[in-house]
């Protein structure tokens, strides 16, 4: 039995994995366009009609975001 685990863990050393697959996601700290407030359920963002850089609050540690979203267009 052990002999097994140690040859299954020598073919999963071997394993090639492929990278992570780049995402199209909307950074939290950036923003959907043309929208002056979001969140992703940790952090809520806001930026003004003037185009100022945005302000967000600070998330908890454990918190898991979630997808961004458009909360006020």
């Amino acid at each position: 039995m052990t002999a097994a685990l140690i040859a299954g863990a020598a073919l999963a050393a071997d394993m090639e994995i492929p990278p992570p697959p780049v995402t199209k996601d909307i950074s939290v700290q950036k923003g959907p366009p043309n929208c002056s407030r979001w969140t992703d359920d940790c952090v809520s963002c806001a930026r003004d009609a003037s185009g100022a850089a945005a302000v967000c609050s600070n998330t908890g540690f454990s918190c898991q975001p979630k997808t961004v979203r458009c909360v006020q267009p």
